[in-house]
């Protein structure tokens, strides 16, 4: 019994740090983002551009692990729901997110974001009918309210605005939810490299409707690499790594430090103020996963049958 306890301990410490790395990385991308708009970066083409170079990356990578160990090939409709994934939920709650600001302040659409771990454990109690611990749930509540306290004071608050933040929050636990599940089917690495090139084709169509123009100086260029590589491929695949390991409640609950990772960035890198509410948050968001890590038995995902 030694053995599949300490293994299961050991695939549990992967996959926490797994997500933890998956944060920083997402926590990384706005700084990336805000200097691409700064050189005259469109949003679509910025997206097209994220997704569609990080996918050309990612199947280099898959290319050179079937070259030396082999990769083995899901199902044609498994493989199809993964890119439908990618080009349908993941680009629905990144335009919905986007909308919001259009209508509310980006703090409070933050929040909003935030909201998701509740999402996803709603999704994985009511419609999923899986099992979720008290101790997860309360973590969760105590999570989201720290990333709350952790993004700060909120300003411009719209009905819309919300109710398009909140559609953008649902979206991301679907997506986290989903992504768990078929991880099982096909690999964290192919998983990935799938979600991607959907995510990059639908984005590419969109910047060629709208007509969106991307970078004109080196600096731009740079700019959209950095969120392509660091905010895209490593923040994703450490994500989906993550979701092979831990459940999908207790990644969910984890991410929330990304918040307050981009605080501590903001303060080290861009010499932004912070106060007390937010120093605060960060602690919450802290505890909360400390506890959970700490106190959660850590069941292992269930890899559910992906026929229905």
């Amino acid at each position: 019994m030694t053995a599949p306890t300490h293994d299961h301990a050991r695939r549990r410490r992967i996959g926490v740090l797994c997500v933890l790395g998956s944060a920083a990385s997402f926590a990384v991308a706005p700084i990336f983002g805000k200097v691409a708009y700064a050189h005259g970066v469109d949003a679509y083409a910025l997206l097209a551009l994220r997704f569609g170079s990080a996918a050309a990356i990612l199947w280099v990578i898959v290319l050179v692990q079937a070259a030396r160990r082999g990769v083995e090939r899901p199902a044609r409709s498994t493989t199809l729901r993964v890119l439908l994934l990618g080009a349908v939920v993941l680009p629905a709650e990144v335009t919905l997110y986007f909308a919001s600001l259009h209508h509310i302040g980006a703090g409070l659409a933050e929040v909003l974001l935030f909201l998701y771990p509740m999402w996803v454990v709603l999704i994985t109690a009511v419609v999923l009918r899986q099992p979720v611990s008290r101790l997860v749930a309360l973590c969760s509540l105590a999570a989201v309210g720290g990333a709350a306290l952790t993004v700060g004071a909120v300003d411009g608050v719209d009905l819309v605005g919300v109710l398009l933040a909140i559609a953008a929050s649902v979206g991301f636990a679907c997506y986290v939810v989903l992504s768990g599940r078929l991880v099982h089917g096909v690999g964290a690495l192919l998983t990935t490299a799938l979600v991607i090139t959907g995510a990059g084709v639908t984005f590419s169509v969109a910047a060629l409707v709208t007509g969106s123009h991307g970078p004109t100086d080196a600096a731009g260029w740079a700019a959209t690499l950095g969120l392509s590589v660091v905010g895209t491929v490593v923040s994703f695949l450490f994500l989906t790594a993550g979701l092979a390991r831990i459940p999908s409640t207790d990644a969910s609950v984890i991410s929330t430090v990304e918040p307050a990772v981009a605080v501590v960035l903001g303060v080290v890198l861009l010499g932004e103020p912070i106060g007390v509410v937010q120093v605060l948050g960060v602690a919450v968001v802290l505890a909360s996963v400390a506890v959970l890590l700490r106190l959660a038995p850590g069941t292992d995902p269930v890899p559910p049958s992906l026929e229905h």
